[in-house]
């Protein structure tokens, strides 16, 4: 597949030359691609009778990212050329160039570059220099680039800033196939485009006249190609078609780009040997000005060998890029830099941070020998409009002197807007310290995802510290998943790994919290992976782990209640020949339970209650309240059968509803008239004589989760359902 951009100023007829150019290429027996990379989305208009197209970026806007499919969006033209429109957003709105970006992920998500096309053609806007339309040349989309002008002053100077933008990003790399120009019927017009070309050191592929030939075939909707074929101007894109097909094959090269200073544009085509009072401007801004009237060929030869300095589920409430940094910050001997604003840091750092206190106060869980250690590289205005790889370099620099050998790099919204390539800067890093381990991130805030996303991403890259060489060590076993913003996290931890060591078995890993790189490097040392919470993110990144590591998985998540846990214990047990240990440590934790039980048991038999959750894990919760002879009368589980299969031990003793929210919950408040309503999310007001207690999103795993809860619904009932305070002073009698 041989990929080639056209770029060129705005309204110089670059999509009709484009058109034309595939549909060329396509009489050919070519197979070809045109994708239009502007806002204005007409690139494939001739190729499609004049019709308009859904584009990329309305596509991905009003359709889920499971939905998707390359079908919806890619539409066959005149002679089987394949066009998509990226698209745009409205006037004045957002960033069209980020959009171009968007536009190009969810392409290769959708597996364009799966589809063997010869040829690959992209319709750039060119005289918007910003970084999300330097896509084809910085991410190495576009084997080969044409310039499309006219001899107007404006189109030669958008030529002059493509040039520069396709040196900026490709120095070492010859890339540019000429310049087609697009005339325009101006008096000494090609003598201008040639000798523009002249100093840039380009051929001028072909001179295309203006015609009427076009206008008939754009009125008619098609390309000159399809309506006209044996025209004259159709014999010039037969040729550049010709030409296309030789630079494929390497039988035609490509040039350098080697762009003109400003002062140069001015004194070859406007005719000026300096631009009048223009040193005066410049030594006012403290900005030195040089005035030549020689083109700099010479300058870009010289400068070019310099090495330059670059499905459905519940969401959780956040960014992909908090979601990242908790995984990444995780890493206790590694640093993460925020490739972003200062707030951005200050607001991620201050939930982790909050996470480790509300750990110590309720559960007594000391805090972590070392907290986060985040960086931000503080964007700012500046970096806003010029890009920010100066302030990502010098943090980098700053870092890498400090001392750090293990660092992330994970870049926020506005780093994603303005098209960052934070993996080229952090590459030209890594060749200037060898032996640093430094991972990008490109998460990009809200614009890849949810905090569960970013999760997955974040984990994802953190496994690239991995030594798959490592081999298995007997009785270790890993830890995969935990809940690192649950208070309960470390008390979780605490106690599973007391279970594991009361059969022989130890942690190697906590892929990830509170993790060593070591550690991560050493991944593969264990010989079983424990997955903590088989919820969405858990599944894909055990099916991640399974995939890429061949890591073998327990067949169960961390356990909540006595049954679910016996049978975990039990079964890791059979798993490394345990199982007397096993047996002895349920027995002794079954005396506990039941004689806990036989104590509340009196005060909780015959109460009703209602269990509303966001979870369909409520087995927990059911075992012991039947343990305790209470009567449930409704289960409300807040998802749909269509996205949860509700599974349950108790199949036949509930009564049990879907989609169950607030006002369903409100409703049966009132008919039923329970005891106890046990939800994620209590009610604001308080119904007389019906008490409430919370189910926690992350409840404490092992035997006694249930009973935990039971010992709080005894102290409730314990408890006056007014308390005097309620009846100003007055004197309450309910007992």
């Amino acid at each position: 597949m041989f990929q080639i951009a056209l770029y060129g100023k705005g309204g110089i007829g670059k999509s009709t030359v484009s058109a034309n150019l595939s549909a060329a290429l396509a009489m050919n027996g070519k197979s070809v691609l045109q994708i239009g990379c502007d806002p204005k989305h007409d690139s494939t208009r001739l190729l499609l009778g004049g019709a308009s197209v859904p584009t990329v970026l309305d596509y991905t806007r009003n359709s889920l990212p499971g939905e998707r499919s390359l079908e919806h969006i890619m539409f066959e033209g005149y002679c089987g050329v394949a066009c998509i429109e990226a698209g745009g957003p409205e006037p004045g709105v957002g960033c069209a160039g980020r959009g171009i970006l968007t536009t190009f992920e969810v392409l290769e998500k959708l597996g364009i570059k799966e589809i063997p096309f010869d040829i690959v053609l992209y319709d750039v806007l060119g005289d918007v220099v910003c970084g999300g339309f330097a896509v084809p040349l910085r991410k190495d989309y576009a084997d080969a680039v044409f310039i499309v002008t006219s001899g107007e002053y404006m189109a030669l100077y958008a030529a002059n800033n493509i040039l520069r933008g396709v040196r900026n990003f490709n120095d070492r790399v010859l890339r540019v196939a000429g310049i087609i120009h697009n005339g325009r019927g101006l008096l000494h017009e090609d003598m201008r485009v040639k000798a523009f070309a002249g100093a840039v050191g380009l051929p001028v592929v072909v001179s295309i006249p203006r015609s009427k030939d076009f206008e008939d075939a754009e009125r008619n909707g098609s390309t000159l190609m399809e309506i006209n074929p044996d025209s004259d101007c159709a014999e010039i894109f037969s040729g550049l078609a010709g030409y296309v097909e030789r630079i494929a094959d390497g039988s035609a090269k490509l040039y350098p780009a080697c762009p003109l200073e400003d002062h140069e544009m001015e004194s070859m085509i406007l005719g000026r040997e300096t631009s009048p009072g223009a040193d005066r401007y410049y030594r006012k801004a403290g900005i030195p000005y040089e005035s030549s009237s020689s083109a700099s060929v010479s300058s870009c030869k010289r400068n070019l060998f310099l090495t330059k300095s670059m499905q459905h589920k519940q969401p959780l409430k956040g960014c992909s890029f908090a979601g990242a940094v908790t995984a990444t910050s995780q890493v206790t001997d590694a640093l993460t830099i925020v490739h972003g604003p200062r707030s951005c840091s200050h607001i991620v750092s201050h939930f982790l941070t909050s996470t480790s206190l509300s750990s110590r106060s309720r559960y007594g869980t000391p805090l972590p020998d070392k907290q986060p250690v985040l960086l931000s590289t503080d964007m700012g205005e500046k970096a806003f409009i010029f890009g920010g790889k100066a302030e990502l370099m010098s943090s980098l620099e700053n870092a890498l002197m400090s001392g750090w050998k293990n660092i992330f790099v994970v870049s926020t919204c506005p780093a994603g807007l303005i098209g960052d390539d934070i993996g080229r800067i952090v590459n030209e890093m890594k060749q200037k310290y060898p032996g640093t381990r430094i991972i990008p991130v490109p998460v990009d805030g809200n614009i890849t995802g949810d905090f569960s996303q970013g999760l997955v991403e974040g984990y994802r890259k953190v496994l690239e510290m991995v030594d798959t060489s490592v081999r298995p060590e007997d009785g270790s076993v890993n830890i995969v998943g935990e809940k690192v913003l649950s208070s309960n996290v470390g008390a979780n931890y605490e106690l599973i790994s007391d279970l594991l060591g009361k059969m022989g078995l130890k942690v190697n890993c906590r892929l990830l919290s509170s993790t060593s790189a070591d550690d991560v490097v050493h991944f593969k040392r264990g010989q079983l992976t424990l997955l903590a919470h088989g919820e969405d993110s858990g599944k894909v990144l055990q099916e991640y782990l399974e995939n890429e590591f061949g890591t073998e998985f327990f067949g169960l998540p961390f356990p909540v209640g006595f049954r679910e846990t016996a049978e975990w214990v039990e079964l890791l047990a059979e798993r490394f020949s345990a199982e007397d240990a096993a047996a002895e440590l349920i027995g002794m934790q079954r005396k506990i339970y039941n004689h806990e039980i036989s104590r509340i048991r009196p005060l909780l038999k015959g109460k009703r209650v209602i269990i509303c959750s966001f979870s369909p894990n409520v087995d927990w919760l059911l075992e012991t309240a039947f343990d305790l002879g209470m009567h449930v009368i409704k289960v409300g589980l807040a998802v749909s059968p269509e996205t949860v299969d509700f599974r349950t031990r108790y199949v036949g003793m509930l009564s049990l509803e879907y989609d169950y929210g607030a006002d369903n919950r409100e409703r049966d408040i009132v008919d039923m008239a329970p005891d106890l309503v046990l939800s994620n999310y209590m009610t604001p007001t308080q119904a007389e004589g019906i008490y409430q207690d919370s189910i926690p999103m992350a409840p404490d795993v092992g035997f006694m989760s249930g009973l935990v809860m039971a010992q709080r619904w005894s102290r409730l009932f314990r408890l006056p359902f007014i308390e005097g305070w309620k009846n100003d002073g007055g004197i309450c009698y309910d007992n």
